[in-house]
């Protein structure tokens, strides 16, 4: 006996994207999933009550023509629970595309001869694998055609309905539908894995339901003839895309220059003449501006492969306003009249689309205040630079605006990590104690709650006892915080040290 696995019958999905059913006009589709496993050309009546199930019925003029006789053979076919009903379209009515909708059966309409239908689509369900093999080079043609991921994983979303497909890059959906890359317990993941330069760059990722589960085959089949045509659209993109960023980093990189930027604590001149080229960026700096800065949880040059996904996603929901990598991050502005409202609500709504993409990525934001001119807008973006740099406190996806921060703007720019190697030298005891993440945030809540034990234990959530007897032994073990001398630095050692404990933190 052979050990191949049968092939798996064709399904109307299939059928429908080659001729002759890709002329067909589908008046009703239930369920494009359904399984044909035979053609019948029915040109009486009795042959049609004689159709096997998930039989595919091509009803001749003479049966699907004259009174009611569609609607008796859409009843026979409902009985004979076959797979869809194919009728020459000068026999459709109205009456009958709720007809077929109210039984829930497939109809198809064509303009072609019914035999040749009938023999065409006998020959494809006999030959699945013939009949994929038509598809994959139509697929393949439709899929060279394309000159962006999401015209690739378009056509991949079109050609497997209803199977959904996703591109993930580092884990995150880069394009297609989320859908194909959910977990399903009824569903089966077809994955494959796209290399660039002789490493992993991207993933395809299809979930085919469990009654499709036999075209799994065919699926993955696609997915491959989709890599070369992925890999050519995003080195394309990168290659257009990074000409535009080093275009816009040079233009911005000027426009700082020019706008010199001044120290914070003076209001900034808004006479600096906007030079004419900001226009043909499509940048708008004259009137207020107020910036926003994205940046990796923790911290860097960001990979030119996230840049590439930020810029994409940035492109989606705010394509009116620049994005621009900038040292550790990237920087945008939102540009209004100068005499109009500072409509911060639909800034956040704004924001607010963007969390999600910044969660997925590991990024979070910062809001600089709002100011006129191009030194204003300098202003801003070293704003909301600072104020993102806080915002890496609250994890991935979080959002900082400047104005809130205030001084804590400072604690921004510690470097916590070498702070909290200082601790390994002068307090060794506390650093080998098992409990002293509790300690050291029990000081740290006491010293930010000004010596304050009440205060420190409705922070913490623990009884003012607990919190008395975890400061004692915090002192024991050399973190002593009474010596006026001592305490700023030991206050700013606990901050860098529960930065890092705490998960998500920078």
């Amino acid at each position: 006996m052979s050990g191949k696995a049968p092939l798996a019958p064709l399904v109307l999905a299939e059928l429908l994207r080659v001729d002759p059913l890709a002329r067909a006009a589908a008046v009703h589709l239930p369920d494009p999933a359904r399984a044909v496993h035979e053609v019948v050309l029915a040109q009486t009546f009795d042959r049609l009550h004689r159709a096997a199930p998930h039989s595919l019925v091509v009803l001749h003029d003479d049966a699907a023509t004259g009174g009611w006789a569609l609607a008796a053979a859409l009843h026979a076919g409902w009985e004979r629970n076959v797979s869809a009903v194919v009728v020459p379209k000068t026999a459709m009515s109205a009456s009958s595309a709720v007809l077929a909708d109210r039984l829930g059966i497939a109809l198809l309409a064509t303009e072609d001869d019914p035999v040749d239908v009938a023999l065409a689509l006998a020959g494809q369900v006999s030959a699945p694998q013939a009949a994929r093999a038509q598809r994959v080079a139509v697929c393949a043609e439709r899929l060279a055609e394309q000159s962006s991921i999401r015209g690739v994983l378009g056509v991949l979303n079109s050609e497997l309905a209803p199977v959904p497909v996703a591109l993930l890059i580092g884990g995150a959906l880069a394009a297609g539908r989320a859908a194909g890359a959910e977990e399903r317990a009824d569903a089966t993941a077809v994955r494959v894995e796209i290399n660039a330069a002789g490493h992993p760059w991207a993933e395809l990722v299809a979930s085919v339901p469990a009654k499709s589960a036999g075209a799994a085959g065919h699926v993955e089949s696609l997915l491959r003839l989709a890599r070369l045509p992925l890999l050519a659209v995003w080195a394309q993109t990168r290659m257009n895309s990074s000409a535009q960023a080093a275009q816009e980093q040079a233009a911005f990189g000027l426009l700082r220059r020019l706008a010199t930027e001044p120290p914070a604590s003076v209001t900034p001149a808004a006479d600096v003449a906007v030079p004419s080229w900001t226009g043909e960026l499509g940048w708008r700096v004259e009137g207020r501006n107020r910036a926003v800065w994205l940046s990796p949880l923790h911290g860097g040059t960001p990979a030119e492969e996230l840049t590439q996904l930020v810029r994409a996603a940035w492109q989606r929901h705010r394509p009116d306003w620049p994005l621009i990598a900038d040292s550790d991050g990237w920087l945008s502005w939102q540009n209004s009249p100068e005499d109009a409202e500072d409509d911060t609500a639909a800034l956040r709504r704004a924001l607010g689309t963007m969390t999600r993409t910044a969660a997925s990525h590991g990024l979070v934001l910062g809001v600089g205040g709002a100011h006129p001119g191009v030194p204003g807008l300098m202003r801003s973006v070293t704003e909301a630079r600072l104020a993102a740099h806080v915002a890496r406190d609250g994890g991935p996806g979080s959002v900082q605006w400047f104005d809130q921060v205030g001084a804590r703007a400072a604690l921004a720019w510690l470097p916590r990590g070498q702070i909290a190697e200082v601790a390994d030298l002068c307090l060794a005891d506390l650093m080998g104690a098992r409990d002293r993440e509790a300690l050291v945030d029990t000081v740290l809540a006491v010293l930010d709650c000004g010596g304050s034990l009440s205060q420190a234990s409705a922070r913490l959530g623990v009884h003012r006892n607990t919190v008395l007897s975890r400061v004692a032994r915090a002192k024991e073990l050399g973190l002593v915080f009474d010596d006026p001398a001592r305490r700023l630095a030991l206050h700013v050692l606990c901050y860098s040290l529960a930065s890092l404990w705490v998960p998500g933190r920078v």
